[in-house]
């Protein structure tokens, strides 16, 4: 089995399940540097940008799972094409000239249009940027392969994902805390919000297994969340709560204040503006708290659309097979990963 991604979030997940599962692991991201050696298997880093790349990682493939991204939403829209786009049609492509069995491919839930209901996979699509357009392109490559001689693909929209190792939009949310108590001991703890659902790393990569051999499952789209919907304000409460950070009650989040500045935020100044504080403070914090800097805090431009729109993300067409995620209570699921940030140094400790 080919991982690619090995070293990401999920990436790294999916590498130590499928070793665990009895599978011969073929890890590979862009570079050696910090991969695990899989004990049945090797590591092949290659950029899969590279025309020459796809064909070499594939080589005595069976299966092939496909968690390799570029995340940065504010990339250049030409390399976001390049990397969420033509390198998975060329990833594909290889893959079926080698005779692989199945394609698995991780794409994101931040694709549908909003709702104020759960979204289903039958729920519309509408990209929400150039990140989303590029994580789309993939998407419609795959759909459209779907005859009788078509390599068989099932693709997973993942709702918004946290887990070790994670340095988007999770690793965002645990930055909140720390850069607020740079200016208050005591830190407004808001309720309410935009209702969303969000997925551990690992349960994802249980899902990209799970689906793997199934025949019910071929040309197939499934979503993966938690199914733990939550208000934003009581996530960001939860947070404060599982650093031990002191906090008063304001009773509500104010979701049309938050809405504004959420649109706002999008225009490149304001944003840029805001990236800039954000990163000054962020320093601050990793030099009083003596921590690695290994986090960069931004809130993706195309995630802003959190702060106003609902994300409940429906996963019961995978469930109704047989999969259940493991950290089906954010609550326990976010506190262990937040002890693992910490004990890496990633973020502060508070207390004791």
């Amino acid at each position: 089995m080919l991982v690619t991604g090995a070293g990401g979030t999920v990436g790294a997940y999916a590498v130590a399940l499928a070793e665990a599962a009895g599978y011969r692991v073929i890890a590979s991201d862009l570079r050696r540097s910090g991969l695990r050696v899989p004990v049945r298997g090797e590591v092949r880093p290659g950029d899969l940008r590279d025309e020459k790349v796809a064909a070499r990682l594939v080589a005595g493939c069976d299966f092939v799972i496909h968690t390799a991204a570029q995340l940065a939403v504010g990339a250049d829209p030409a390399e976001l094409t390049k990397t969420n786009s033509e390198a998975v049609c060329r990833l594909y492509e290889a893959a079926e000239a080698e005779g692989v069995k199945r394609f698995v491919h991780m794409s994101t839930a931040m694709l549908y249009a909003p709702s104020e209901g759960p979204l289903l996979e039958d729920t519309p699509l509408h990209p929400r940027g150039p990140y989303g357009m590029s994580k789309h392109g993939a998407e419609n490559f795959l759909r459209g392969r779907c005859d009788a001689k078509a390599l068989p693909w099932t693709i997973l929209r993942a709702a918004p994902i946290y887990g070790r190792r994670g340095r988007h939009f999770a690793a965002s949310l645990l930055a909140l805390g720390p850069l607020a108590r740079l200016a208050t001991p005591l830190l407004p703890r808001p309720t309410g919000g935009p209702e969303g659902t969000m997925v551990h790393a690992a349960d994802v990569a249980r899902a990209l297994l799970f689906v793997l051999e199934r025949p019910d499952c071929e040309f197939e789209v499934f979503n993966v969340s938690d199914d733990d919907p939550m208000p934003l304000g009581d996530r960001v409460a939860l947070t404060l709560d599982a650093y031990g950070l002191r906090s008063v009650d304001t009773r509500f989040f104010p979701a049309g204040l938050l809405g504004f500045l959420g649109k706002i935020l999008q225009r490149p100044v304001a944003y840029e503006g805001v990236d800039t504080l954000a990163l000054s403070g962020w320093r601050a914090v990793v030099l009083r708290h003596g921590l690695k800097a290994a986090l960069r805090p931004r809130i993706d431009r195309e995630s802003l659309t959190l702060l106003y729109e609902h994300l409940v993300v429906d996963a019961s067409k995978l469930r109704a097979l047989g999969w259940e995620p493991r950290n089906a209570s954010f609550a326990r699921g976010w506190a262990d990963v937040l002890r693992w940030y910490q004990a890496e140094r990633w973020v502060p400790r508070y207390g004791g």
